[in-house]
């Protein structure tokens, strides 16, 4: 995950479109998740985040 990944997201439902907010979701058997949610129509965009293993790093 990266801080400088930003994407930002509208819901088109909203006349004018609005921006929606942004929330990670951790799912134990599924990885983490990037949700883009409106306040009033719900969730808009999910997509997978790609992280890394701590367990990837190699010992010298």
């Amino acid at each position: 995950m990266s801080d400088t990944d930003l994407k930002l997201c509208f819901c088109f439902d909203c006349s004018p479109p609005e921006f929606t907010d942004r929330a990670y979701v951790a799912v134990p058997s599924r990885g983490l998740w990037r949700v883009h949610t409106c306040p009033i129509h719900g969730p808009v965009s999910v997509a997978e985040v790609a992280v890394k293993s701590a367990g990837t790093f190699e010992v010298e």
